[in-house]
């Protein structure tokens, strides 16, 4: 069992100036990485439109915070060049993958599950309250904000994906750093953040508001502010890891 370090109550704050340090110090590699999540989001909103399930688009926007940390594996691998005073550039940041591609594998594989449910749950709660509700996102929208059934599938969808979020977030706000960092499995890392929220859940769960909300800020802005807002929480990811989990 690995030793988890006590961290303060303010640390989340911390981990954000640290995480935007590291992003000056690196933009071009975090520009980067932040477009091509962005044109991968794009990409999945242009296909769902084009099959016309444009409603459908929040629901997969909102599953990106379900499987983000397996896609900011090359981030932390910035954080840690610079630890080691390094240059990080990006095909040495893409080239440089960790030696446990399978307990990633794994884990990312267990997040692609959450997002499925995600998916299917919000298929069947849209065909149980509001099987007749417009597809087209403008339509959509005013639907669930001023329709009763569009309000209860507002409310019931929303604490649904914020349980699977948290769930989500549990087993990966330090698993993935962890097998990018250390010589462990993936059932390890796991447990160990697992444990790291159970026992510090203050801390990780005011966390998890600060990162929904960055996120959710990156979205607003059309989606376009992911590319900044998306590694910039990757790179604060990795403070927080350290802070846990100190280097050896």
């Amino acid at each position: 069992m690995m030793e988890l370090q006590h961290v303060r109550r303010d640390a989340p704050w911390k981990w954000l100036r640290a995480g935007w340090q590291d992003f000056i110090k690196a933009p071009r590699v975090c520009l980067a990485y932040g477009a091509i999540f962005v044109l991968i989001g794009l990409a999945v909103s242009v296909g769902l439109t084009s099959i016309g399930m444009a409603a459908g688009i929040p629901v997969a926007l909102s599953g990106f915070a379900l499987v983000g940390p397996a896609f900011a594996i090359g981030l932390y691998q910035v954080s840690r060049s610079l630890e080691r005073g390094e240059t990080p550039r990006f095909r040495v940041v893409i080239s440089r993958m960790p030696d446990r591609l399978s307990q990633i594998g794994f884990l990312s594989l267990l997040l692609l599950l959450l997002l499925l449910l995600w998916v299917r749950i919000a298929q069947f709660l849209l065909i149980l309250i509001a099987p007749f509700s417009p597809l087209d996102p403008g339509p959509f929208l005013d639907f669930l904000l001023t329709d009763g059934a569009g309000l209860t599938l507002l409310t019931v969808g929303t604490l649904i994906g914020g349980a699977l979020a948290t769930l989500a977030f549990s087993i990966s706000v330090l698993a993935f750093p962890l097998l990018v960092d250390r010589d462990v499995d993936a059932v390890t890392a796991l447990v160990t953040s697992l444990r790291a929220v159970a026992t510090q859940p203050f801390v990780l769960l005011t966390w998890a508001w600060l990162i929904a909300f960055v996120i959710g800020a990156g979205i607003a802005a059309f989606g376009i502010g992911l590319a900044i807002t998306f590694p910039w929480i990757a790179l604060a990811s990795w403070h927080a890891y350290r802070d846990f989990l100190p280097a050896e």
